[in-house]
């Protein structure tokens, strides 16, 4: 139940971290100035692996994490685990949103502090360190906001509850795409709804899954416009504002319940 990562990790301080990101970037630039930046990740991942190795640190590829909650359960692999710290690699055209936030949402996972991206396709060797204050204990601590929800059918009623549990097991602040894959799990909805960007509960009801903080007055507004000329009656909207997460209903102008 809950978090489990294969192997054990213990967090490091952020001087022990600079310590050892010293030695791991002298690696990198080694490996990137003898082989070049034509590779693919997996190449660079069990080649930068070797070096840590040779170097006498302790470091892991392929590092699996299960996330589950009762019958639900998700896998994450992190590049690469070194003396606990997080390294993803990668080979793409620039280092993007997306890379950062998957090495946060694996500090969070692995309850560390720092990590880093490196990505060896541009001219020049990237990077990016990534860090977060944030402990689990601190993670756990959150607010659910039912103010403007409306329990009106199932999945309306036991989703408070349900979101109460995977934050309880899990904390806060993790990939919105986690949330969001657990919660429709247990509603018993399709598996391929996951990609979607509002999911039909019932012929009359849309759920819809936000990790917005800021600009969400003006949001609702356009999900207002998008539910009045749908097909649905109804919009159940679930935002996660970091450790707030905000449960709105959204009603048709011309529905009347």
């Amino acid at each position: 139940m809950g978090i489990l990562v294969k192997h054990p990790v213990s967090a490091l301080s952020g001087k022990e971290f600079h310590r050892l990101d010293y030695q791991v970037m002298s690696m990198a630039f080694d490996l990137y100035n003898s082989i070049g930046n034509l590779w693919d990740e997996n190449d660079y991942q069990i080649k930068l692996l070797e070096c840590c190795l040779a170097n006498g640190l302790k470091a892991q590829s392929e590092v699996l994490i299960t996330v589950s909650h009762k019958e639900f359960s998700k896998q994450y692999l992190i590049d690469l685990l070194i003396e606990g710290a997080v390294y993803e690699l990668k080979a793409a055209a620039g280092i993007a949103s997306p890379h950062e936030s998957q090495t946060l949402n694996y500090l969070f996972l692995t309850n560390t502090q720092h990590g880093k991206v490196i990505n060896f396709r541009p001219d020049s060797l990237e990077w990016r360190f990534i860090s977060t204050s944030l402990t689990f204990d601190q993670r756990k601590s959150y607010t659910l906001k039912t103010d403007n929800w409306i329990a009106d059918h199932r999945s309306s009623m036991v989703l408070p509850d349900l979101l109460s549990e995977l934050l309880n097991d899990w904390g806060a602040y993790l990939d919105l795409h986690l949330y969001k894959e657990a919660v429709l799990f247990f509603m018993d909805q399709p598996p391929e709804d996951v990609n979607k960007r509002f999911c039909p509960l019932n012929p009359e009801t849309l759920i819809h899954f936000t990790g917005l903080t800021r600009k969400k007055s003006a949001y609702q507004k356009n999900l207002q416009k998008y539910l009045d000329v749908s097909p649905y009656q109804q919009i159940d909207w679930i935002n996660f504002d970091q450790n707030k997460i905000e449960l709105h209903t959204l009603r048709k102008k011309s529905f009347c319940h």
